[in-house]
């Protein structure tokens, strides 16, 4: 299940990162979104809205090692564009100049552009439906 996470997560999100940025989780213009599975956080998504061409930035992904390999970074990615997109983003950008070879493998996977390290993605505008049942969870 993907959801947002509480200050209640951060123990756990702190022992996947090594040490959690506080600040994510004060700001009013971003979100965590935390994969869970039988309720206990096994990787989460970072995001926050400081682009002013209407692009929020993806500031992090990470799935815990024992769990990659099975779509929960691509799924929790389907999730943030969904709500973004709800929100009247026109797309995404992620800064990937450290990121290793499998991080922007998965970013191109998720049809992303990148050079000079930076992946964009442009959303497509919703049609008529925007049911909740096409919202990944």
């Amino acid at each position: 299940m993907i959801d947002h996470a509480t200050p209640a997560d951060i123990d756990a999100i702190s022992d996947m990162l090594g040490e959690v940025t506080v600040p994510l989780f004060d700001r009013h213009d971003g979100c965590v979104l935390v994969y869970r599975l039988q309720a206990v956080p096994r990787g989460y998504l970072a995001w926050r809205s400081d682009d002013t061409r209407g692009r929020v930035r993806l500031v992090h992904v990470f799935v815990e090692p024992n769990f990659r390999r099975h779509g929960m970074a691509r799924r929790m990615i389907a999730r943030f564009e969904a709500e973004i997109a709800r929100s009247g983003a026109t797309g995404w950008f992620a800064r990937t100049r450290d990121a290793g070879p499998s991080a922007r493998a998965l970013m191109r996977r998720i049809g992303a552009d990148g050079a000079d390290g930076v992946f964009e993605k442009r959303l497509q505008t919703p049609h008529s439906s925007s049911s909740r049942a096409t919202i990944p969870r």
